[in-house]
């Protein structure tokens, strides 16, 4: 496997935030704001990383009794996103994504509903 786009890697460091066992602060949504405002990629490409290849890795740690709260393994993070990057031109994990869009997100959609009031209040 080729080594992640350096950006994107930082997005879904980012995203990943969203889906440690802990409740984010302030200073935490403006941290992942800003680092995905600094990608440059733009905001429907941002949406689309946090659900086809953030969430569907990572919804399980927000289901389980004692999930990960620390953060996760770079490299098992990069691997599994690069994975589902990967698979997002398949129509079947685009649809399984869909289907399943609240399962994979409803635990972060507060969180990432003030990322997004974040990164509108600097694109405006």
């Amino acid at each position: 496997m080729t080594s992640p786009d350096p950006v994107r890697l930082r997005v879904w460091q980012a995203l990943a935030s969203l889906w440690l066992d802990t409740e984010l602060q302030d200073h935490q949504l403006r941290w992942i704001a800003a680092e995905l405002r600094a990608s440059g990629l733009p905001r429907e490409e941002l949406e689309a990383i946090y659900l086809y290849e953030v969430a569907p890795l990572l919804w399980p740690n927000l289901w389980t009794p004692a999930g990960a709260w620390a953060g996760f393994d770079a490299a098992w993070l990069a691997a599994g996103c690069e994975r589902n990057r990967q698979r997002r031109a398949s129509r079947w994990h685009r649809g399984k994504c869909r289907l399943l869009r609240w399962l994979m997100t409803g635990a972060t959609l507060g969180d990432w509903r003030q990322v997004q009031l974040l990164l509108d209040q600097e694109f405006h």
